[in-house]
């Protein structure tokens, strides 16, 4: 099992993202490239932009000031890839030692329809194209035109994080809230509290991430302080269809996997990325098995392909020695995935050939 491991020049915030854009532009010659925020009260902030290459297993860099603030979550458009947005906090310039809450809309200022050259390796500065208060009772949508419109509710009194879903033209939006999970439709234009749906206490302790099973609608995950990993079906949130407990300490992020969401990651407090096999709630391999079953029965023989995937844990990887706090899967490449811990150590690694092998055969 091949990893490289890159230690940036500041400790990390626990906020990188795919610079899926980007991803797909370089797609046909197997680039990958990650967007990296750091925290430091000391230095000035950094954004690291890092492209993989595959065939010698070694990384290019950019690196642009964000003199604002620390970096708390960072974003890149799906079509603009030379859109990138930011959360981050800063020191109030009107009230004395108090932190506020801020979120940016930037332009990356090198062309990102190229690989990443030497000239790109000194440090510059985003341009700023658009800037907002974020409120932890607020939710802030920027359309087309760069127009802003805030949602607000008094339910939130601490939103601890929040998701997207890739469905219904992404008009919803999944919430954590101490212990517990809503989804907010952002098509209904409405001033009432009311819920898509919701999962009073879905763990026992305070919720770290959550994520949206990307070719399923009806099904996330979610991870927290209580060590677990958990799989809903938003249908019947009584239970959770599926609960795993493979860290020791706080579970700090969770990710399915974009092609394959029986593959699904998760990094820990307790220094360690795990790959999770969750074939009981993906879509795919019951997609597979009626298929094959169908064509079977055609020839009088039934068999079935997954019958030996079980739920559980493919790998475990240990390359870092602090907490992890992001992990993110490649967009150009479902085999090839990132993590990134708090001593400012980033560790590019693959899915197992013989899971790989699996699932494609």
């Amino acid at each position: 099992m091949c990893s490289l491991i890159d230690s940036l020049s500041h400790s990390l915030s626990e906020c990188y993202r795919d610079t899926s854009s980007r991803l797909r532009l370089w797609r046909r010659v197997c680039k990958h490239a990650f967007l990296v925020g750091t925290q430091s009260l000391k230095n000035e902030n950094q954004i690291h932009l890092l492209e993989y290459l595959e065939d010698s297993n070694s990384l290019s860099k950019a690196v642009f000031r964000h003199s604002c603030g620390e970096v708390w979550d960072v974003s890149t458009h799906p079509k603009h890839s030379q859109l990138m947005t930011t959360c981050y906090s800063s020191q109030s310039q009107t009230f004395a030692g108090k932190v506020e809450n801020h979120c940016s809309l930037w332009t990356l200022p090198i062309d990102m329809s190229k690989p990443l050259t030497d000239e790109d390796s000194t440090t510059s500065s985003v341009n700023s194209v658009l800037a907002t208060d974020r409120s932890h009772k607020n939710v802030s949508t920027i359309n087309a035109d760069f127009n802003v419109t805030t949602k607000s509710s008094n339910r939130f009194n601490k939103i601890t994080t929040f998701r997207w879903s890739p469905h219904s033209n992404c008009g919803l939006i999944g919430i954590a809230n101490s212990n517990c999970i809503y989804a907010k439709d952002l098509r209904v234009k409405s001033t009432s509290n009311t819920n898509a749906w919701s999962i009073p206490n879905s763990h026992s302790q305070l919720v770290r991430d959550l994520d949206f099973n990307p070719n399923a609608q009806y099904y996330l995950s979610s991870c927290g302080d209580d060590c677990e990993t958990r799989f809903w079906d938003v249908r019947n949130t009584t239970r959770p269809v599926l609960s795993l407990t493979n860290h020791s300490h706080w579970v700090w992020s969770v990710r399915y996997n974009l092609f394959h969401d029986q593959l699904v990651l998760t990094s820990s407090s307790d220094s360690r990325v795990v790959l999770i096999r969750a074939v009981s709630v993906a879509s795919q391999p019951f997609g597979h098995l009626l298929e094959d079953e169908m064509a079977d029965e055609d020839n009088g023989v039934t068999h079935n392909k997954s019958s030996s995937a079980i739920d559980g844990v493919i790998a475990t990887y240990e390359e870092h020695e602090d907490s992890v706090y992001a992990v993110e899967w490649s967009v150009s490449d479902p085999w090839i995935f990132a993590s990134l811990s708090y001593d400012g150590r980033l560790v590019i690694n693959k899915v197992p050939k013989s899971e790989k092998f699996n699932i494609l055969f």
